[in-house]
């Protein structure tokens, strides 16, 4: 297994800069998940760890060894990819094997090699079936038995579970994360899903333009967003325009019926008085001491109900409650714990627990 690190890695075409990452480790064994939106420069960072990428500068280090003139069949890499990439004239047997019958491995070690990752993964009986005569999920097992059959240093998997219906992809990512720990391969794992991301990763990062706007732990990231973008795309959350003000006791965030005290220094640095205020719809609570809102369109998810408030003139947001609350009525809520966002620039100025109502 290997230590992943890179240093002012940069992929330029033409005059665009598609990949900047100034600073990047990934611990050997470890599970990094890289989050963000289409175009965000994901796959392009898979293809520069893997080698499929030259480099416009910067370096990557595997164990500490310049991966620069080092090719991606001699780097240790195994991909998985969203699209099936299996042989269709080749059986299952045939697909695992074959990055090894390729190096020449005896064909006795081969077989004993691809019938002991199919007892891991539980693809014994359909070894002998072709790609096209399996489901989603057994197409991408196989794929992973070819992958993992090779004994890699990295493991990268550029969104395999993209193409599965919401079932199977809840029960293949468990798979996934299971089968890793049990290797303990160094893991680079691809998606724009952030559920997907929160349920497997030890740490996430989340790029945007080719540059990772924030890393760590999933929970870290989940309850101290750095900035608007990363809470918003790290699980839902409503946005809320407020404007500050000052007293001798310090600063108070504005807005609709709402006064909150701000008991954060960075809020001193706001580029304005107009700020942003963003909360989680499991911190809004029911509370008859709370701000009177009135309510819009609800839903019912099954675990729970979804039901808009207008915090704000004109301005909804959406609270989790047990069950829909009723189009037009009034309720009394309290918020719980808060982020307050400059306008300008983005950036997260402090957050508030228990602040409002």
């Amino acid at each position: 297994m290997a230590a992943i690190s890179l240093d002012g890695v940069k992929v330029v075409r033409g005059s665009s800069l598609i990949l900047n990452i100034e600073h990047l480790e990934i611990a050997d064994g470890e599970l990094l998940v890289v989050l963000g939106p289409s175009g965000a420069g994901k796959s392009m960072l898979l293809r520069a760890i893997s080698g499929l990428e030259v480099l416009s500068g910067g370096k990557i280090r595997f164990d500490g060894v310049d991966m620069a003139e080092v090719g991606t069949a001699q780097r240790g890499v195994a991909m998985v990819f969203q699209d099936q990439t299996l042989y269709p004239f080749l059986d299952v047997r045939g697909n695992v094997g074959f990055p090894l019958k390729i190096r020449g491995v005896r064909a006795d070690e081969v077989d004993a090699r691809v019938e002991a990752e199919a007892r891991v993964l539980e693809i014994e009986h359909l070894l002998s079936r072709r790609p096209g005569t399996l489901g989603a999920g057994h197409q991408q097992l196989v794929q992973a038995a070819r992958a993992l059959v090779r004994v890699p240093d990295v493991f990268l998997m550029d969104e395999p579970l993209a193409r599965l219906d919401a079932h199977l992809r809840m029960q293949m990512r468990q798979e996934f994360r299971l089968l890793q720990q049990g290797y303990g391969v160094t893991t680079v794992f691809v998606t724009n899903d952030q559920e997907e991301a929160m349920a497997v990763a030890d740490r996430i990062a989340v790029i945007d333009g080719g540059v990772i706007v924030q890393i760590g732990h999933p929970m870290d990231l989940y309850r101290h967003p750095r900035s608007r973008f990363v809470a918003g795309f790290l699980g839902a959350m409503g946005f809320v325009s407020a404007r500050l003000s000052r007293d001798g006791s310090g600063f108070w965030v504005r807005f609709g019926d709402c006064r909150i005290r701000a008991l954060t220094p960075a809020i001193a640095g706001a580029s304005s008085d107009d700020v942003e205020v963003g909360v989680r719809p499991e911190d809004i609570i029911l509370d008859p001491c709370g701000v009177s809102v009135p309510t819009g369109r609800g839903y019912f998810t099954g675990a729970y109900g979804m039901t808009q408030i207008e915090m704000a003139p004109g301005e909804w947001i959406e609270m989790r409650t047990p069950e829909p609350v009723p189009a037009g009525t009034k309720v009394r809520v309290r918020l719980r714990r808060l982020h307050i966002f400059d306008t300008r620039t983005g950036l997260v100025l402090g957050r508030t627990e228990d602040g409002a109502g």
